[in-house]
């Protein structure tokens, strides 16, 4: 199938300024470290994990071994996409840049801000995509790679509604989220509480409705409405856009991972003008990238979506 180009434009005179493209929000996951990047994986990476259980008997002459150690693997294997695109040269020159390409008739050359406007366009959409996706996606989708909410939720293991947290059922908004940020911390357990690389991340309306609930407060005393900092206590919540909405996330960085080829992969786009093979008046692009998710301890991984139906 080849790439779709529409053109909504009646140009008819001098271009201005810079081609402006649609917003687009931040990619968190991977741009903040919020989860632990493996790199080099060519196919599938085992993630090893190592229990031990306490073997400690009162003191009596002689040595007798007790206690338990159980090694176990866990496999990351990422899923490989590709996206390719075609566009026809011609297109541009009837519309915008006639005079960036030259006005001979052989155009042998897409217009360099055409160019690095569509290159940004794809790189930006991307990045939105795949770190959506390391949360949300489905393996099952073409072009997607799976993500840890459909393995959390099929992981009897991870806290999360009716598996540790009483759910809400409703969205959460500033009349009600004190008692749900309350109530996932006395969820976490309290071996992990204290962990240097823990991470406690909220979906950007949960981060709008603290902040929401702190301000109106503050107004009414008259304090005006200065910034506040997304902590409850000692906690320090931090804002990822790649989770969907009503959503908390609080696990170890080195427990949750992202495993690819090259992160370079993702910020890469060939480009094949076809004229030099051809003479078609086409230029290609195409991206290749591989992209997958696992965690290693689910019991020390809290998840919890507040509009998760009581069952």
């Amino acid at each position: 199938m080849a790439t779709t180009a529409t053109i909504n434009s009646n140009y008819n005179g001098e271009v201005a300024g810079e081609i402006v493209g649609k917003a687009f929000k931040e990619a968190d996951t991977i741009s903040k470290g919020l989860i632990t990047v493996l790199p080099n994986v060519a196919y599938k990476a085992s993630l090893r994990k190592i229990e031990y259980t306490n073997g400690k008997v009162d003191y009596s002459c002689g040595f007798t071994p007790t206690g338990a150690v159980t090694r176990s693997e866990v496999e990351l294997i990422p899923k490989k996409i590709k996206n390719e695109m075609e566009l026809c040269k011609e297109d541009y020159r009837q519309v915008w840049s006639t005079a960036s390409m030259g006005f001979s008739a052989h155009n042998d050359m897409l217009p360099a801000d055409e160019e690095e406007a569509f290159l940004t366009e794809v790189l930006s959409d991307t990045a939105v995509a795949t770190g959506n996706e390391i949360w949300s996606g489905n393996a099952a989708t073409d072009g997607e790679i799976g993500g840890l909410i459909p393995l959390f939720t099929a992981d009897a293991n991870v806290i999360k509604a009716n598996n540790g947290i009483v759910p809400l059922a409703a969205a959460i908004d500033k009349t009600n989220v004190v008692s749900e940020i309350e109530k996932v911390l006395a969820a976490v357990p309290v071996a992990l509480r204290r962990k240097p690389d823990i991470i406690y991340s909220i979906s950007p309306d949960i981060a709008l409705a603290y902040d929401f609930a702190q301000t109106n407060p503050s107004i009414s005393n008259g304090l005006g409405a200065e910034a506040h900092e997304l902590k409850y206590g000692r906690i320090t919540f931090t804002v990822n856009n790649d989770l969907p909405d009503n959503t908390f996330a609080i696990y170890q960085r080195k427990n949750v991972y992202f495993g690819t080829g090259l992160m370079s992969d993702h910020n890469e786009i060939r480009i094949k003008d076809m004229d030099e093979t051809d003479l078609s008046g086409q230029v290609r692009f195409k991206m290749v990238y591989t992209g997958g998710v696992q965690y290693v301890n689910p019991e020390e991984i809290i998840w919890y979506l507040s509009t998760t139906a009581v069952v």
